[in-house]
């Protein structure tokens, strides 16, 4: 008798000591999120096919989402697949802002929230454990799509097309968070393919990278003016340009032909961020199949 109870008070001591020593993501508040643009719905093919459509291609998209099993995904260019293949990697809860933004979540989505609602973006509230976020998607106009030729622009006619669509698509989309978020005072997770590049990257250390250019890019500067922060470079303050692309290739010369254009932005204020990374390997059995990569980014709550 002795024995068994000196056995039970063992084992209840383990069990005590240990949660009191382990941490699972739920009891630290952190969450993953993840942003990328799916390409045409995720149908495209390979390379060696010249990326030819075919919906079988979508489960390359979906093994990539179970692999990197993010909490939150901002999805652009859902169009005709996208819903589908996030509940096939395990997305209970959906919201759709249009044909090409939709967010997934793996936690409630309790609010969507309409005057975040419109071409370039969608917002959501959702509650991660006990605690609700207001999540954001992007989408900024694709004009000027001058980034493979942005050799023969001068700086000046670079931040002129930038202020004739995006960052007149960016200012409003931020000045209805600061609207909304005036009624809702939460943490915010915003990301998207802005189609545009940061100003935290075309400095002067890489201007050799970038055709000699030191370029203030206007969407990037206006958020950060906001208050927000770059989870990818709070992690990582040291452009290496070679390897943080998430849309484009590069050059024979050595030069980048495209650059990073996807981010995640949160508020520190409320948040901080863990980790972050460039998604873009092959997930195991499949290829990675979209031409840009996905941001994922994980965060705690202050």
């Amino acid at each position: 008798m002795m024995r068994l109870s000196y056995l039970i008070l063992l084992t209840l001591t383990i069990a005590m000591f240990s949660s009191c020593n382990t941490k699972t993501s739920s009891e630290d508040h952190s969450f993953k999120v993840m942003t990328w643009n799916i390409w045409h719905g995720g149908v495209h093919g390979t390379k060696l096919n010249k990326f030819k459509k075919d919906r079988s291609n979508t489960i390359n998209i979906q093994k990539v989402l179970e692999q990197n099993e993010a909490d939150v995904l901002f999805m652009q260019e859902t169009y005709c697949c996208g819903m589908e293949i996030a509940k096939k990697a395990g997305y209970v809860y959906s919201s759709r802002g249009n044909s090409n933004l939709s967010i997934h979540s793996k936690f409630p989505i309790v609010e969507e929230v309409k005057y975040l609602k419109g071409r370039n973006s969608q917002g959501v509230v959702v509650k991660i454990q006990g605690k609700r976020v207001l999540c954001v998607n992007i989408w900024l106009n694709w004009l000027p799509d001058y980034l493979t030729y942005v050799d023969t622009l001068s700086v000046d006619s670079i931040i002129a097309g930038e202020h004739s669509t995006r960052a007149k698509e960016m200012s409003d989309i931020l000045a209805r968070i600061d609207s909304v978020n005036m009624r809702l005072k939460l943490p915010v997770v915003m990301g998207g393919d802005f189609n545009s590049s940061s100003h935290l990257d075309w400095n002067e250390k890489n201007k050799q990278w970038h055709f000699n250019k030191i370029l203030k890019w206007p969407t990037s500067i206006m958020t950060m003016e906001k208050g927000f922060k770059d989870s990818y470079r709070t992690i990582y303050p040291t452009p290496n340009v070679k390897e943080e692309i998430t849309w484009g290739f590069h050059g024979e010369a050595g030069y980048v032909m495209s650059d990073r254009i996807d981010f995640i932005y949160y508020t520190p204020s409320m948040l901080d961020v863990l980790s972050s990374m460039i998604v873009k390997d092959d997930p195991k059995g499949a290829f990675f199949s979209s031409d840009h990569r996905a941001i994922l980014s994980s965060f705690r709550f202050k």
